[in-house]
């Protein structure tokens, strides 16, 4: 059996239009044509098709390929052409909503070409599985949530030839019985990462993928955990993929060894820990750093954390290679954080956070979503005055967009705010699909492009006048993003 995994194109009906597939938490897309663009943007690890396919090479007597077209910036002819070239008897396709409808005619037309067998993954599909089943009758599986074991047990049923019988008994798997559509069970959760073998490199490059880059690429992009104890409501990953608060580790031991086989194989600069919060739990990343302290294991790191951590938690997290920190802001506003279950987050203790930083010599990145439920324009402007005056190096703006099976989702479709249930439109970097009473949808896309606009404009002000500000804005790549910004929101 042959056996490609993968995920959409990152063209699909425009060379302009860049779409970020498997491995971003939400989807949206980015102004890169596909001739002449910039090649070495903001592109996440696909971590469930590399684990996926690890799992396969090493647990099964399968032919298997992971293929990125996204990575490879790849249009719809381009990803037609690989896939009958490698010829599967079985693809499975992680979607996100932002390219579902667009790609779903694609592989009809693949699976009537090549007579393959599909299978489709991911937030979307697994939020809305009935329905993905009802209206596209080509598609043979889905698989739901966390799905890397749901893969390996299908396929060992498929060579056995199993009937729809066996097929009941794996958790995690949609199928179709005749004419009927049988959902099972969700899995349990993978409790030991360790049992995992490290994610697919081979066929994903490290180099292939850019993510909080400051001191040196190629930098691999790792998870030390799965999931949050958090709660926000917006958060697709944590609300769909895991539809849990909990919180599962791997051990520092383990981690380490990936590390070192990134730097010594791979030629890995710095690393990217992409967790959905890495520093949630103190034993956690306090264990992390001593084992890399512990083993002299030198290399720059980079993590997804958040404000909660101490100062001695930061110090040691320095100590051990960490150069930067992603965190959430969202909202200055205490409404609006309760609105979305981020009681969490306290804004002086942010200042303080970045302060702490700042002395430690600590890049630090703060994000923020434009057009939460609660919020009206003047609140929202007043996050944004914020974010300029919190003088940390660099941040994110993205626009509220209620993905399918999150709270956020339900409650907008409840309260009739949605504007559309046109999937494409679900970009949360560029466009809105919510109307409130007090805000509109183009409200909330003129006062995302304003902050964009102004957060960057006033970021390159500042790099020209801090010779050490600005080298450092060269070495994470930023000085060239923050143009791109400000001249890409001028033409809109």
């Amino acid at each position: 059996m042959r056996v490609l995994i993968t995920s959409p194109p990152a063209y699909i009906n425009n060379p302009d239009k860049h779409y970020v597939q498997a491995g971003s938490r939400w989807s949206f897309s980015m102004d890169i044509p596909k001739k002449g663009g910039q090649k070495d943007h903001y592109l996440p690890y696909p971590f469930f098709l590399g684990y996926t396919t690890s799992l396969l090479k090493q647990k099964s007597n399968v032919v298997v390929k992971a293929l990125d077209p996204c990575a490879l910036d790849y249009d719809e002819k381009d990803f037609k052409n690989a896939i009958q070239s490698f010829s599967p008897d079985l693809i499975l396709v992680e979607v996100p909503t932002i390219s579902f409808t667009l790609v779903m005619n694609i592989l009809a037309e693949i699976k009537n070409d090549i007579g393959c067998t599909v299978a489709l993954s991911g937030g979307h599909v697994t939020a809305l599985t009935d329905e993905v089943m009802t209206n596209y009758s080509f598609v043979d599986y889905c698989l739901i949530a966390e799905y890397e074991l749901t893969f390996i047990e299908l396929i060992n049923h498929l060579q056995k030839g199993s009937n729809s019988q066996k097929l009941k008994e794996i958790k995690g798997l949609a199928f179709r019985e005749g004419d009927k559509i049988c959902i099972n069970e969700r899995r349990n959760f993978l409790m030991n990462l360790d049992d995992l073998p490290f994610p697919e490199r081979d066929d994903l490059p490290i180099e292939h993928y850019h993510d909080f880059e400051i001191y040196g690429k190629p930098s691999a992009q790792m998870l030390t955990s799965r999931g949050c104890p958090s709660n926000c409501t917006f958060c697709m990953e944590r609300q769909v993929m895991y539809a849990s608060p909990l919180y599962r580790k791997r051990t520092p031991r383990n981690i380490i060894s990936e590390m070192i086989l990134m730097k010594n194989k791979y030629g890995a600069k710095q690393i990217y820990f992409d967790d959905e919060t890495m520093a949630m739990h103190r034993n956690h990343i306090t264990s992390i750093c001593n084992e890399i302290i512990q083993t002299r294991f030198d290399m720059p790191w980079t993590c997804m954390g958040d404000i909660t951590l101490s100062y001695d938690t930061l110090k040691l997290m320095n100590t051990a290679g960490c150069v930067g920190i992603k965190f959430g802001v969202e909202t200055i506003h205490k409404g609006t954080l309760h609105n979305v279950q981020k009681d969490f987050m306290n804004i002086e203790k942010v200042k303080q956070f970045v302060k702490w930083c700042k002395k430690l010599g600590i890049w630090t990145h703060a994000t923020y979503i434009v057009g939460l439920p609660g919020e009206n324009a003047k609140e929202i402007q007043q996050t944004l005055k914020f974010a300029q005056n919190l003088n940390n190096d660099s941040a994110q703006f993205s626009i509220a967009t209620p993905y399918p099976g999150t709270p956020f989702y339900e409650k907008a479709k409840a309260e009739g705010w949605l504007t559309t249930e046109d999937w494409n439109m679900y970009d949360g970097a560029n466009q809105s699909v919510v109307n409130y009473p007090d805000l509109s949808k183009v409200e909330i896309e003129e006062l995302h492009k304003n902050a964009v606009k102004e957060y960057y404009r006033k970021a390159i002000i500042r790099g020209l006048v801090n010779p050490r500000r600005i080298f450092r804005l060269m070495q994470a790549g930023s000085l060239k993003y923050a143009w791109h910004k400000v001249l890409n929101s001028q033409r809109k």
